[in-house]
Parts: structure tokens; sequence; C-alpha cells
């Protein structure tokens, strides 16, 4: 079953990967906000990186300082790390309709492999219990 490619280095899917795990940041820091950085920048994340990841990247900064539980702030932090370490220096200024659908699913595989992590670790404690 195709999923998360950690191998895959194409610009626009690890910027997906990135604004999903910025969205995981923020989520962990502030909770639920309504209109979080999904819903008001993944149009433009999706299209012209280059404009929109330096802010999101600095506001992510206090984002994990705001995160209390350090597994949670560590574990996020190193996935930022990771993603950006196979970034090349310059972001793609924008990204045509073949690279925004690899953003899209670099996106959605980033979600998805988030989640099935969440569902291992609950069903390891409810074993363990």
């Amino acid at each position: 079953m195709p999923g998360l490619d950690p191998d895959n280095n194409q610009p626009a899917y690890l910027c997906g990967r990135l604004l999903a795990t910025l969205e995981a940041v923020q989520y962990a820091a502030v909770g639920d906000v309504g209109a979080n950085i999904v819903d008001r920048f993944y149009g433009k994340a999706s299209t012209a990186p280059a404009l929109v990841f330096g802010p999101l990247l600095t506001l992510a900064q206090s984002h994990l300082g705001a995160i209390n539980n350090e597994g949670t702030r560590v574990n996020l932090d190193r996935e930022l790390s990771e993603i950006i370490g196979r970034l090349e220096p310059d972001l793609p200024r924008t990204l045509g309709l073949e690279a925004q659908g690899r953003f899209a699913i670099g996106y959605y595989h980033q979600k998805a492999h988030r989640f099935a992590e969440i569902r291992r670790h609950k069903d390891e404690r409810a074993t363990a219990s």
C-alpha cells in the first residue's frame, strides 16, 4: 500500500510534507484554532512555496517553544529538520500543476503517517494495560 516515501527528494513532495508537519506543530502548541495554517496558506504554499515557508518556519519556532510535552516537541523538531535537510537551500519559487499534485501527495502522505503513528502508540498503550 502506498504511503509516506521518506526517500522522495522532489521539492514539491517535501514542501507538502513540510506543511503537514508545520500544521502538527501548530496543533501541538495551541490546539484547534479554527482557521489553522493549512486553512490559511495551503493554496499559496502549493503554488509559491518560497513566499510562504519563510514566515511559517519563523512561526513554527514560536510554536515549538510553546509545546509543553518535551517528547512531542523534540519529535516534531526532528521531523522538521529531517524534511528541511532534504530541501535545496532555495525553495521553489513556483510549482506547476504536476508539482502541485506532488505537493498534495506529500501533504497527505505525511498526515496519514502521523495518524498511523498515533494509532500505533494508542494500540501499544492499550495492549500494555
